[in-house]
């Protein structure tokens, strides 16, 4: 499980602060480096979760409930 963002996303900024001490331990991977896969995935905003089972969830309260 990991999240596609951005440094530039104030919605990234925002999640890692809604995820508190979580944010440390969570993977984060930049959008601009992983393209293919948002394209694979249907990613087109973030920030994005990434699931096991590539299932994608988009709402923050959902990715940090999660």
């Amino acid at each position: 499980m990991f999240i596609i963002s951005e440094t530039h996303c104030q919605q990234c900024k925002i999640l890692k602060q809604m995820l508190g001490d979580k944010a440390m331990t969570t993977e984060f991977r930049l959008a601009s480096q992983n393209m293919d896969l948002c394209r694979e995935l249907g990613i087109k905003t973030i920030p994005a979760l990434v699931k096991d089972d590539k299932t994608v969830v988009f709402n923050l309260d959902d990715i940090v409930t999660e």
